[in-house]
């Protein structure tokens, strides 16, 4: 049992991160390329759900892995990725807008500069967890937009809010992770000059 709580404490502290990011080297029209297509590849998967109920959620939970990649690029390129796939949004799938601008791209938005700025991989996941969450507090219990689905209600419940915490912190949990498992095998086939591993701890 001892065992099993220090692999945990060690799993939690351990760095989401061990990849040394250098971009100096690519131009700003290298960047601004990019961030418009990391862009439009968001917009489409968050527009999936509504054009393609059921297999479209799926794929729109996709939608803040380009956010994220976006934001490692730098995270003025990740802001302004945010920006444009909502510009996009607006025009190809509005009902889906709100979605994106208070979850999935809120979501990539945080995941990518806790892991230049926190790096640990508990803050990490706590930070863009209680972004997650409140995201969607603020769609339901504001907007008055199911975002959940029929079974969550709009109105202020405690054990509405309780399951929306740790689903959002379990979300985050799989992002992250599937984040840093992405951002590994770029690390690997990028050259060099643009993703630098610097650390083999994670393997």
């Amino acid at each position: 049992m001892k065992r099993i709580k220090k692999k945990a404490i060690h799993y939690w502290q351990q760095p989401f991160l061990g990849i040394k990011h250098d971009l100096t080297e690519m131009s700003t029209t290298t960047k601004l390329l990019i961030t418009s297509v990391l862009s439009s590849f968001a917009a489409i998967f968050q527009s999936a759900g509504g054009y393609a109920p059921g297999i479209g959620f799926l794929v729109s939970a996709l939608t803040s892995f380009p956010i994220f990649l976006a934001t490692i690029v730098s995270i003025r390129h990740g802001l302004l990725s945010y920006f444009v796939t909502m510009f996009l949004l607006l025009f190809i799938q509005p009902s889906e807008l709100l979605i994106f601008s208070f979850t999935t791209g809120v979501l990539g938005l945080v995941l990518g500069v806790s892991f230049y700025k926190l790096n640990i991989r508990l803050w990490v996941v706590l930070s863009a967890g209680a972004s997650l969450f409140m995201g969607i507090i603020t769609i339901l219990f504001i907007f008055r937009f199911p975002v959940l689905g029929s079974g969550v209600g709009t109105s202020i419940q405690f054990r509405s809010i309780v399951m929306i915490g740790m689903f959002s912190m379990l979300y985050a949990w799989i992002a992250a992770e599937a984040c840093f498992f992405v951002l590994k095998r770029l690390a690997q086939t990028l050259p060099n000059k643009v993703i630098k591993q610097v650390s083999n701890k994670q393997d």
